[in-house]
């Protein structure tokens, strides 16, 4: 049996008529004290935008940086600071000069505030955790945590979901989801972030938590296939409060982080569960197009998450049948699609890759989500570390033109400089490689290797050790990039 690592580590039912779960509260004294502090102040020194939640401000891993400094020096962007992080692959969170990190050290969970700037400690929250992983991989956090104003989300591989003040880390409301919706525990456990989305004067945020009926658990760990979802693949919770709003799909959970996109005009959650794509109405759970994309093996499993440009939505998968292009805006054999009220409509597909394409021949996205820009789509192609390599391909046509070998499964952001449009890209192995936006070759403009100035860790002062899984975040010119053991600030606008 070979299972290759999900770095996030990475039929349908109606929305919920089976009985609310409360979340559990902090005590009353407590919730009254946090009902008075208004969102902490920002502590940037510059102007810029935040990146709070997995896949930055858009859910497309696109940063509007439009002056970042290129080409990069010859040691790389300056290293602004660099801290020490324990075992999980989650990127952080960072907001209001804020970056929040989530992380595992011996039986604990750990969250963290610093200073975004300078990595100062501003308060450090922890729990006990038994979390063990099915195969093997480490045992901390896979789902970025998400600031929402002055509130924070984690959501652990064990399933709780947890919202905590930004300013201070005083928990709110928590949510055991494993108990409440009776979980089997995924392949890595818990890997997809939250989504929060603004309904009306609510706030929600949704989650992938795939609930079964009691008693499911498999006579073995592994065999998820004799597992069957109930009505809870996909969950809301209030965001002030953590009651349940709404609860969609039986489908299992994934590791594909939902995410928000404009499809026929009007905002959908779009969500790709293990078997199933889904497009949610986001303020009732209501299922409007479904979409079954899934390579037919036991274990096998679904990570990046869709990239949606007008009303087509583009789901790529590693394990089997590869890339799929839907369009969501007409109307669906089963149902009336966007512009009507039916439910269950089936999307056009309007290209697929061809059966047995190999990851130069097509976009076979593990876990790092690609990225659009003008008609192309950037990102890693590949199942296993050996035979990973960065491509682009053709939006429409699905064809690589261009590809590059080394990078392992990297991940990739796209960021503006006076020079043009680039790829800031993080290969698995500690590379850090800025790479031009540009669909007809390939063009490395830098790469680097960031080093410590002073008191120099292991293996020659570098900073970065695979493996590096989680995806770069940029806000307000800085770049934050996670390896084992490491986080590190570099300043992309120092020229």
């Amino acid at each position: 049996m070979r299972l290759a690592a999900a770095a996030v580590l990475w039929l349908q039912t109606g929305p919920g008529t089976a009985p609310v779960a409360a979340a559990e509260p902090v005590p009353r004294a407590a919730r009254e004290t946090m009902s008075q502090k208004a969102e902490p102040p920002s502590l940037w020194s510059r102007p810029g935008e935040d990146w709070s939640g997995f896949l930055g401000p858009t859910g497309n891993g696109r940063s509007s940086l439009a002056d970042m400094a290129v080409p990069w020096p010859a040691a790389g962007p300056r290293v602004a600071w660099h801290c020490e992080v324990g075992e999980g692959y989650c990127a952080p969170a960072v907001a209001l000069g804020r970056a929040v990190v989530f992380d595992r050290t011996g039986d604990k969970i750990r969250v963290r505030c610093l200073e975004a700037e300078s990595g100062r400690p501003i308060w450090e929250q922890s729990y006990p955790t038994a979390y063990a992983d099915t195969f093997g991989y480490d045992g901390g956090p896979r789902a970025a945590p998400v600031i929402a104003g002055d509130r924070l989300l984690t959501y652990d591989p064990e399933g709780r979901l947890e919202c905590r003040s930004l300013a201070d880390g005083t928990s709110l409301w928590r949510v055991d989801t494993a108990a409440e919706y009776h979980v089997v525990q995924n392949f890595f456990g818990v890997g997809a972030a939250p989504l929060v989305v603004a309904c009306g004067t609510e706030r929600l945020v949704v989650v992938q938590v795939g609930g079964s009926r009691p008693g499911s658990r498999p006579p073995a760990p592994e065999r998820l296939d004799l597992v069957k979802g109930l009505d809870s693949g996909l969950v809301a919770f209030d965001l002030a409060t953590g009651r349940e709003r709404w609860r969609s799909s039986g489908q299992l959970a994934s590791y594909s982080g939902p995410v928000l996109a404009e499809i026929g005009g009007r905002e959908l959650v779009l969500a790709w569960m293990r078997d199933d794509f889904l497009a949610v109405d986001p303020a009732t759970g209501g299922i409007l197009h479904a979409f079954r994309w899934r390579a037919d093996e036991l274990f096998s499993a679904v990570a990046a998450s869709p990239v949606a440009a007008g009303n087509e939505v583009l789901l790529s998968e590693t394990y089997g049948p590869g890339s799929v292009l839907l369009d969501l805006g007409g109307k669906g054999p089963g149902g009336e699609g966007l512009g009507g009220q039916g439910l269950g409509g089936t999307p056009t597909v309007l290209r697929q890759d061809p059966a047995g394409s190999r990851p130069s021949q097509a976009l076979r996205a593990h876990w790092g989500t690609p990225v659009h820009r003008d008609g192309h789509v950037y990102g890693s192609s590949g199942r296993n570390a050996g035979d990973a390599i960065l491509v682009c391909a053709d939006w429409k046509t699905g064809g690589i033109t261009w590809s590059e070998p080394g990078l392992g499964r990297a991940s990739v952001a796209l960021v503006g400089s006076r020079a043009g449009d680039h790829l800031v890209v993080l290969g698995e192995f500690g590379d850090l490689v800025l790479v031009k936006a540009d669909p007809a070759r390939y063009e490395e403009v830098s790469r680097a290797r960031p080093i410590a100035a002073a008191e120099p860790p292991a293996r020659g002062g570098e900073l970065l050790a695979p493996p590096c899984w989680a995806a770069p975040v940029v806000a307000h010119g800085y770049l934050y990039v996670r390896g084992k053991g490491r986080l590190v600030c570099l300043d992309l606008l120092s020229p």
